[in-house]
């Protein structure tokens, strides 16, 4: 008989247990795997996060001012509450309390931190321009608001507010779209930035180099000491060649007047640089209004404001010169031998079209008169006759000499690509072939005096006025003098400083340029349009001009003055344009003179009230 072997009963158990032992090894190294080197980068940040945190520090906007040192933008500071996205998700306690405390529901938190938030360890602003009662009860619940903070930031504050509004244009937040394209200038989601004007064109310099705090903070994302500073580095400071004075004398005048519904612009120009002395129009906003974003008030108050407050007048504005286009005809006769400053013409108060009468400004006529006098008395009979015998081409070729039909180039474009200002149009035989039109002999004679299709800026008005003033060179207008940047260690040194920058110098010879400021400066003395703007002592030159326009069924005027003085040596060129405003030697002359007397640092008494019919 055989025997069977004996089996050790526990044998089983013991293999059994190996197994389980072997799978339970197997599983922790699974699970260190996955912790250490599959999630290894992860878990590395949110261990280090609950030790360290980067609180960022905003750079301050550079400031903006103008050529004196007078402040037009700079910055105050607000209370702002951050959320870090990883604490408060761990915490949803927390989240609900700072809803309480900021009285808002708490989706609406939950939402900004979604759209805004870049890592999970970064704060995002959750509240910004907190009163300072909130945010003392917030501090003194910070135990049990783990991720939350409180901070102090620089936003964006202009103390004239209108008074420069289309001249620094709007901030905004920035876009999704851009942030692609500017993260590497520092931006990130939530974040402020130029949307136009001055604060878009020099938005790059103007922006500052953020800097931070590190801070200690417990397992529960608590704040517990401070572990340094880096300091931000401020935007540049960018000083302006516009003077202040300047700007609100001509921004008062014609503030007065959009009152009565009549907007309108001015313009000054050093014509012996290009440098932007004023630049203003008028009605204009108060860019505070966009440094947070446009309420929903603000927004319907500016959208049914018939003057059309958005619209920067004095370069974007198009319209017909009126007379103040004059100086180009005479200038084209001149050159072209049309006429002469020796050539005399009648003036009986029209002349005949066909079946119908061009009448002259002046219904009884001036009689005889030569180009000096045409000019000083804007007399539209001599320019119909020489507008007749110029013809089209002609005018449309020196008004392009004089920049006229081209942007001007200045310095709030946010590129190249985008300039800030229109360029008009200048029409010639091309331009009617490509309408399928041909001239009409009313067009060729109104072509003559500024109006026909001729659309020009009172920006480009005032380079024409530059140009005749310094004997020819056409300068690009430019708003900025100087930027100043600032260093790691915030020393100050200038990264960029104005010089005059040619356009072009005008194909018109030194002798025609001469008789044709001889002609602007009797335009100031008695018996010219603009006299009764003259400032006693000083030598000016200018021209008026009146353009008619339709609006809403009706004939209007639109009043233009042009000028520069001192005459025999300029120092200031001016354009002001009113729309609607009536006759340019009445309406338009008496703002020019005050920002001409107010740069020259004259003291002038109110001139004489004259009506003056161009």
């Amino acid at each position: 008989m055989i025997n069977a072997p004996k089996i050790n009963p526990s044998l089983p158990r013991v293999r059994a247990l190996t197994v389980f032992m072997l799978i339970g090894v197997m599983a922790i190294i699974s699970r260190l795997w996955y912790i250490q080197i599959a999630h290894g980068d992860w878990n590395l940040q949110l261990s280090l996060g609950n030790e360290r945190r980067l609180v960022r520090r905003i750079a301050p906007r550079g400031q903006i001012t103008d050529i004196k040192g007078s402040v037009i933008a700079v910055n105050r500071y607000e209370i702002v509450v951050s959320a870090v996205p990883e604490e408060v998700k761990k915490e949803p306690a927390s989240l609900e309390l700072l809803a309480k405390l900021l009285h808002v529901p708490t989706a609406d938190i939950q939402t900004i931190i979604d759209r805004n938030k870049i890592t999970s360890f970064d704060p995002v602003r959750v509240a910004e321009d907190v009163d300072l009662a909130t945010a003392t009860v917030i501090e003194e619940q910070h135990l049990n608001l783990p991720g939350v903070i409180v901070s102090s930031e620089p936003v964006r504050y202009y103390p004239d507010g209108p008074l420069f509004g289309h001249v620094m244009g709007q901030m905004g937040e920035i876009q999704p779209e851009e942030l692609k394209s500017r993260k590497n200038e520092g931006y990130r989601p939530g974040d402020y930035c130029g949307r136009n004007g001055l604060e878009r064109a020099y938005d790059s310099v103007l922006k500052g180099l953020d800097g931070g705090r590190e801070v200690q903070v417990d397992a529960r994302g608590r704040m517990r000491s401070d572990l340094g500073d880096t300091e931000p580095v401020p935007g540049a400071t960018v000083k302006l060649n516009i003077d202040k004075d300047v700007q609100r004398v001509a921004y008062d005048g014609l503030a007065a007047l959009a009152a009565k519904g009549k907007p309108g612009a001015a313009v000054a120009i050093d014509p012996n640089t290009g440098a932007v002395l004023a630049l203003v129009s008028v009605p204009s906003y108060d860019p505070n209004v966009w440094v947070k974003g446009l309420s929903n008030e603000d927004d319907k108050k500016i959208k049914s404001n018939a003057l059309k407050p958005l619209i920067p007048r004095a370069f974007y504005y198009v319209g017909a010169p009126g007379s103040t286009f004059k100086l180009i005809t005479a200038a084209a006769g001149l050159e072209t031998g049309k006429t002469s400053q020796y050539d005399s013409d009648f003036c009986g108060g029209y002349i005949t079209l066909g079946k119908w009468k061009k009448r002259c400004h002046k219904l009884g006529g001036h009689g005889h008169v030569t180009l000096n006098d045409a000019i000083a008395k804007s007399c539209d009979v001599f320019f119909y006759h020489l507008g007749q015998r110029l013809q089209p081409d002609n005018m449309a070729k020196y008004a392009r000499e004089f920049g006229l039909g081209s942007v001007t180039g200045i310095d709030l474009s946010r590129d190249e690509k985008y300039p800030a200002d229109k360029g008009g149009t200048v029409p010639d035989d091309a331009y009617m072939a490509k309408q399928h039109k041909r001239w009409m002999g009313g067009e060729i004679v109104d072509y003559a005096i500024g109006q026909a299709m001729l659309n020009v800026t009172p920006l480009q008005m005032c380079n024409v006025a530059a140009a005749i003033a310094n004997g020819g060179t056409l300068y690009k207008p430019q708003v900025v003098n100087t930027v100043t940047r600032y260093d790691e260690n915030n020393q100050p040194y200038i990264s960029q400083e104005m010089t005059p920058k040619l356009l072009k110098h005008v194909g018109v010879s030194q002798s025609t340029l001469a008789i044709v400021r001889k002609g602007m400066e009797s335009v100031m003395l008695p018996g010219g349009t603009g006299a009764a703007s003259a400032i006693p002592g000083l030598t000016m030159a200018g021209k008026t001009g009146t353009a008619q326009m339709r609006q809403h069924g009706a004939m209007v005027n639109n009043a233009w003055f042009v000028g520069f003085a001192p005459a025999d040596h300029p120092k200031i060129a001016v354009c002001v344009f009113v729309e609607t405003g009536g006759h340019g030697g009445t309406i338009s002359a008496p703002i020019a003179r005050k920002m001409i007397a107010t740069y020259l640092h004259m003291k002038i008494p109110e001139p004489k009230v004259v009506p003056v019919n161009d």
